[in-house]
């Protein structure tokens, strides 16, 4: 806790921006990319390549890291991004250069902040941006986006032209091997995803779930599973009782044992989603979590930390198609909590929150006093919430834990009765 990052300038936010990506890595959230809408414009403004927003969860401080080097990516909205080891890999999106879509490949040392752009050898994907990607034994995957069809007509994947815009839905799958520096096809069985794009996933057991996204004129709702061990596809799982409306632009977050979290997105009626759902991975049951607030969010980011909290970033608020108005970008966050803070960190805060004990700081041992610096005077731009309905499932499975992670559920059994 004391390895804190190195503050580049004043204590500052992020501006609200929509499209980027956002990966977690020990402590640490990662931000990059993304836009955000100019207000009578008809070009939105993309952010720098060069800036990479970096989140401390345990200092909740926001810090921006400027890269030195030259060999960064240009600004782009969505693109995939997973972190491996301790390099986070970017591939492909939108860029503002006129490029349109791209099938290049990055990645950012994330100790020295260094760029690198990649030349694997192998065939690449096909240039698309809304995908998804995963990480699974030091491996990247990605499946899906909404690409070019010229580019595409070299493929056998799936691809759905939109003549609107001249481009279209693909269901293209591929692994990048950083060891080979390569990229591969793998073979696969099964039911295979239709081509879509703005859709989410999330690992699990070994497993990835990918839900909705758009297809054609359609948001849809249906979930797929893919075994990373035999490869195998399970085409769109059966599912019991209430299920989510279609929908595009939303989160996935795998929680710990089985559950995984959706929250927002865009529906089929072209609304800025604001609900939160769980996804039982063993039963295949959705499950309504009820949320004390109504924040909309649509394109944002969401990831799960090693406090386990889900810290759900930035995104649009409103309809992202309306062209009558500019739709705003949301700069909070919003933190769910799966378990209580820690008491080290509640014992920070309430410090932090009666101004007149700072002049007993010295007393505290030099590391707490190193933290209690860098938060002081920070301004937070955050909901932070501890979801009960959520807490409630993860205690009917506590008992099948280790002893260990069972400590880590024992507050909710003494305060909640």
């Amino acid at each position: 806790m004391d390895n804190l990052p190195p503050i580049d300038g004043d204590k500052v936010s992020p501006p609200g921006r929509t499209g980027h990506i956002a990966a977690a890595h020990e402590k640490y959230m990662y931000v990059w990319g993304g836009y955000r809408e100019n207000p009578g414009a008809l070009t939105n403004t993309y952010f720098s390549g060069s800036e990479l927003w970096v989140y401390n969860c345990f200092a909740e401080q926001w810090v921006l890291r400027s890269c030195s080097n030259s060999d960064f990516p240009p600004g782009m909205s969505g693109s995939a991004a997973v972190v491996i080891d301790d390099d986070l890999y970017l591939f492909g999106g939108y860029g503002y250069n006129g490029e349109g879509c791209t099938n290049k490949l990055y990645k950012i040392n994330l100790e020295t902040c260094t760029w690198q752009h990649l030349n694997p050898t192998g065939l690449a994907p096909s240039p698309v941006d809304k995908m998804v990607g995963w990480q699974y034994k030091g491996k990247l995957y990605t499946f899906g986006g909404f690409g070019n069809p010229d580019s595409a007509a070299a493929y056998d994947f799936q691809f759905v032209f939109y003549h609107l815009l001249w481009r279209g839905w693909t269901n293209q799958f591929f692994e990048y091997d950083p060891q080979k520096n390569q990229w591969n096809r793998p073979v696969c069985t099964g039911n295979f995803p239709s081509a879509r794009a703005a859709h989410a996933a999330a690992v699990m057991d070994g497993k990835v779930y990918i839900f909705g996204g758009r297809h054609d004129r359609f948001r849809l709702n249906d979930m797929h599973c893919l075994d990373m061990e035999s490869m195998k596809w399970s085409g769109p799982l059966p599912i019991e009782g209430p299920i989510p409306e279609g929908r595009s632009w939303h989160s996935l977050t795998a929680l710990a044992q089985r559950y995984l979290i959706l929250y927002g997105g865009f529906s089929q009626n072209n609304i800025a989603l604001s609900d939160c759902w769980m996804f039982d991975t063993t039963k295949h049951v959705w499950t309504i979590i009820e949320l004390p607030f109504r924040k909309p969010r649509v394109w944002h980011s969401a990831c799960l930390n090693n406090f386990n909290e889900v810290l759900i970033y930035g995104g649009c608020t409103s309809n992202i198609l309306d062209l009558e108005r500019t739709p705003e970008q949301a700069s909070d966050m919003i933190i769910i909590r799966i378990t209580p803070k820690s008491l080290y960190r509640m014992c920070v805060d309430a410090v932090l929150a009666i101004p007149a004990l700072e002049q007993y700081w010295s007393t505290l041992p030099l590391s707490i006093q190193k933290v209690l610096r860098v938060r002081v005077g920070f301004v937070r731009s955050e909901s932070s919430y501890v979801i009960s309905q959520i807490c409630r499932f993860f205690l009917s499975d506590a008992k099948t834990l280790p002893p260990r992670l069972q400590r880590r559920f024992h507050p909710f059994s003494r305060r909640g009765r």
